[in-house]
């Protein structure tokens, strides 16, 4: 199985393959958003919006609660990155919300970055309505652990990629994965990487919150 890369343009917490809060899809502001409203609260009028579908069973929002750099066991990171994989180093952005970088000492440009988008209150409904116009790729995919998720990056063949995956109309996760240069040169298709490691990640979430 070939082995996932991803470093994330050296900023912090960005939910695609560029370096910005409007490249994630994310609208900014309201910085001030808890992470403590729950998914079994009536949620935000207007979601979701734009074509993004609608998330029937949600995850409470405390999975996403504990350190970003936690959310994948150090074996599953190896398993994502092999030999090489760094330890996870928090990096986070303000309009987005939390997140943490992974990268592969004996790769160059391989390693990957999870983000929680929490702040703008919009969960995919955000990356619908701002990414999906800016981006030559946006596919939707069936599911990722039983969540509507999406993919895009800027081309067929760019190294990176992201899986954005709703856990609730309010709220997502992203995984951003970048290949190694021997990937990338061996024409490894970035989104298939970055489906698995979403899938690692939602699946311990899942877990977390007893399903």
């Amino acid at each position: 199985m070939k082995r996932v890369g991803a470093v994330l343009c050296g900023c912090a917490v960005v939910v695609a393959a560029g370096c910005s809060a409007e490249q994630s899809g994310e609208a900014a502001p309201n910085l001030g958003a808890s992470m403590s409203r729950s998914a079994s609260s009536p949620g935000s009028p207007g979601l979701p919006h734009s074509g993004a579908p609608a998330v029937t069973d949600p995850l409470p929002e405390s999975v996403l609660s504990s350190h970003p750099c936690e959310v994948l066991t150090p074996e599953q990171v190896r398993q994502a990155l092999g030999r090489g994989a760094s330890a996870g180093e928090r990096k986070d952005l303000e309009p987005v919300g939390p997140g943490c970088d992974w990268s592969n000492s004996e790769n160059l440009g391989a390693g990957f970055q999870i983000g929680f988008s929490v702040v703008s209150r919009q969960g995919l409904s955000a990356q619908y309505a701002n990414t999906k116009p800016q981006k030559a790729i946006f596919r939707e995919l069936t599911s990722v652990a039983g969540f509507p998720a999406v993919a895009f990056k800027d081309s067929e063949d760019n190294r990176h990629c992201t899986v954005a995956v709703g856990l609730a109309n309010e709220y997502s996760i992203t995984a951003t994965v970048s290949l190694s240069f021997e990937q990338e040169s061996e024409g490894t298709d970035s989104c298939v990487p970055a489906e698995k490691v979403a899938a690692m990640v939602v699946g311990n979430l899942k877990a977390k919150a007893g399903r």
